[in-house]
């Protein structure tokens, strides 16, 4: 995909969007001692569904990166690396590439079995099993509900939202593995907390794009699904 002048604006302005989102503190992030969540979550979501996959993951990128430096989380620990895989899932679903996007969900699953502490600790993704199963089962009927009534459209951008949110736990899970030397204890005593942390997240990231959907299709702009 060829940028030009007018996505390179859109793209560093919702990366710019996520920077500063990122300063608006929610909750701590489970397992970590420095890290937040933030309102940047939610920005990146918005930047996905508007923009696509493309765009918005670019976005994501640009903006989760600079806002690790700008909020003075540094590097330790990359987030920027499972946001911006989690946004490519969320922004694949959202724009009806269902197949593509439920494949890089599977692929992470994939890949944590591929890690000692992932054998041991086997059932740590059973979430993401759910949530793939629900895309796998709804994903005739996901791009209807896109277009459906508000609670369709609520429910099906929920479950994108919520998909990506795992899909950014999982492989941020697996890059914390190593860096911090974690053990299968560790990642077990927050089997039944994580899913609290990224089902209201979700469920927020859908409250609170439908009506900027709504806003920005009034514009005269043509921004969504770019």
């Amino acid at each position: 995909m060829r940028l030009h002048g007018n996505d390179v604006a859109l793209v560093g302005v919702f990366a710019a969007l996520i920077i500063v989102m990122g300063f608006f503190k929610l909750t701590p992030l489970i397992g970590a001692t420095s890290y937040q969540f933030s309102l940047g979550s939610v920005a990146i979501h918005v930047a996905v569904i508007l923009l696509g996959p493309v765009m918005g993951g670019l976005a994501t990128l640009i903006g989760s990166s600079a806002g690790q430096v700008a909020t003075g989380q540094g590097f330790a620990f990359p987030m920027f690396i499972p946001a911006t895989i989690g946004a490519l899932v969320t922004g694949l679903l959202v724009h009806k590439r269902i197949r593509e996007g439920a494949a890089l969900l599977a692929a992470t699953i994939a890949a944590w079995y591929l890690l000692p502490v992932g054998r041991e600790a086997w059932m740590y993704p059973y979430l993401h099993f759910v949530a793939l199963g629900a895309i796998v089962a709804t994903s005739s009927r996901l791009p209807a509900w896109m277009e459906g009534s508000p609670h369709q459209k609520w429910s099906a951008i929920a479950l994108c939202c919520t998909a990506g949110l795992l899909c950014d736990h999982l492989v941020g899970s697996i890059i914390a593995y190593p860096i911090f030397g974690l053990t299968a204890s560790m990642y077990e005593a927050v089997l039944f907390i994580y899913p609290v942390e990224r089902i209201m997240l979700g469920i927020a990231s859908a409250t609170i794009v439908i009506p900027v959907m709504r806003t920005v299709s009034r514009l005269p702009l043509s921004i969504i699904g770019r």
